[in-house]
């Protein structure tokens, strides 16, 4: 368009990977992160309402908790009290399900590729399911699984930080 023309760069490229030129080290780098801007604010936009709706409901039941109003009567203020007992609270359920999330986002990104024209393990699980592949079929469920597992061990240890009585010894 004009304005890209005029300004004499493109900052948003829509699809695919690389623009396929060899180019220095660091210039590739930071090309192939300006092809992954849109995809990844794409997968990271569309599960922030759902995490911002956990969180505010999980933080309204948490705001009216007795050791909240305990917190406050030991002379902490509502601040502090919200922040180091509510809050804190909150966050385990919406951590622990961002984990498993996050282990799903791999596999489970199928359109965000389809779209922008990157080839990833979505597309690939997809293309093996239908081409009758079992082989790879079979690698793409159990790469599914290991991130299951990754997933579950993230999830753990959001709540080892987060809840202070789970001790991990």
């Amino acid at each position: 368009s004009e304005a890209t023309e005029a300004m004499g760069a493109r900052f948003f490229v829509f699809v695919g990977e690389s623009s396929g030129d060899e180019l220095p080290f660091w210039e590739s780098l930071l090309e192939r992160l300006r092809y992954l801007l849109l995809p990844t604010l794409t997968l990271a936009i569309s599960g922030f309402a759902f995490y911002s709706r956990i969180q505010r409901s999980l933080m309204l039941d948490n705001l009216s908790a007795d050791y909240v109003r305990t917190a406050q009567a030991k002379g902490l203020t509502r601040r502090q009290a919200v922040f180091k007992h509510a809050l804190r609270t909150s966050l385990i359920p919406t951590a622990t399900y961002f984990a498993f999330t996050v282990g799903t986002l791999f596999v489970g990104s199928v359109f965000v590729e389809r779209i922008f024209s990157w080839h990833g393990m979505g597309i690939y699980s997809v293309e093996t399911l239908t081409g009758n592949d079992i082989h790879g079929s079979v690698a793409a469920a159990a790469f599914a699984g290991f991130l299951i597992i990754v997933s579950a061990i993230l999830s753990d240890f959001f709540v080892a930080i987060l809840d202070p009585r789970v001790r991990v010894s």
